[in-house]
């Protein structure tokens, strides 16, 4: 059995109809200098990021998610070549050190997705849920990998533009969306049972839009796929609770998180494994 196909075997019995459901935790590592929570706090070289991911699976994370190109709100598209030069060190230096471990790969780049399926990566994590590269489900499907997609309206640069924020029904036009990017991929060739669906939040979202997204996760288990939310100390917290400071944000983070848990989310990405690891074990889960 591949490290997808146990993965996603676990990821099944990971929600529980009706209880709390222990997701499987992703742990962030950003290999870039201008990520909004901790650009550059990582990228000295690929040991000092393979030691920071040591400590994120030390301290619970099931899978880790490594990127090399910032999205945040506003950000540029950096040049592949540029990517695959930070992504790739630290990737084969992880795989080595851990051969069990479900790694993601966050990009929106068909040819860097090739390049890190190639050496080792087990999922790609694609924000822009297909529509930035048209390559991008046969460079998954050709690795016979597994595929994260999220709902963003634009790009990093234009999301948060009006005319990106207009819904006629929030749910129903992201899972519109995220129906068809699915829908996409298994047309590609990629394995259905290694599709996991992100509603985007903090993509193409004003605040209270984000909060609905959480408050409605429940409704996106209808398109029959795992679900995978990213809201990790994003800016929508900070000016909810008024924490200036991304990376003080993680308490509040994880309350958020626990609402997620409530409704069965199968999968976290989350800056601070331990906080998140002890929230849920706090609440029993």
């Amino acid at each position: 059995m591949s490290r997808s196909d146990r993965f996603f075997e676990t990821l099944k019995n990971a929600a529980r109809s009706g209880t709390l459901a222990r997701p499987r935790l992703f742990g962030i590592l950003n290999l870039t200098p201008d990520s909004f929570s901790d650009g550059g706090a990582h990228t000295a070289s690929p040991e000092s990021s393979a030691q920071f991911a040591a400590q994120m699976v030390a301290d619970g994370a099931d899978a880790l998610d490594l990127g090399a190109e910032s999205t945040r709100p506003g950000s540029e598209a950096i040049p592949i070549d540029e990517e695959i030069r930070r992504l790739l060190p630290a990737l084969k230096l992880i795989r080595a050190r851990f051969p069990d471990l479900f790694l993601s790969v966050d990009t929106r780049k068909a040819e860097v997705a090739d390049a890190a399926l190639a050496v080792g990566a087990d999922c790609v994590n694609d924000v822009s849920g297909l529509q930035f590269d048209p390559r991008m489900a046969d460079a998954v499907a050709a690795h016979h990998a597994a595929l994260i997609v999220m709902h963003m309206r634009g790009t990093p640069e234009t999301m948060q533009a009006p005319e990106n924020l207009v819904y006629g029904d929030l749910v129903a036009d992201v899972s519109a969306f995220l129906r068809d990017a699915a829908s996409k991929a298994i047309r590609a060739g990629v394995d259905p049972a290694r599709i996991m669906i992100d509603p985007g939040v903090g993509f193409s979202k004003t605040d209270e839009q984000n909060m609905a997204l959480i408050r409605r996760a429940a409704e996106f288990k209808k398109l029959g796929f795992p679900l995978f939310y990213g809201i990790s100390r994003k800016g929508f917290i900070g000016r909810m609770y008024g924490i200036p400071c991304p990376a003080d944000r993680d308490e509040a983070t994880a309350q958020l998180q626990l609402d997620l848990c409530r409704v069965g989310v199968e999968a976290l990405r989350v800056h601070n494994v331990a906080v998140t690891r002890r929230a849920i074990s706090a609440a029993d889960i």
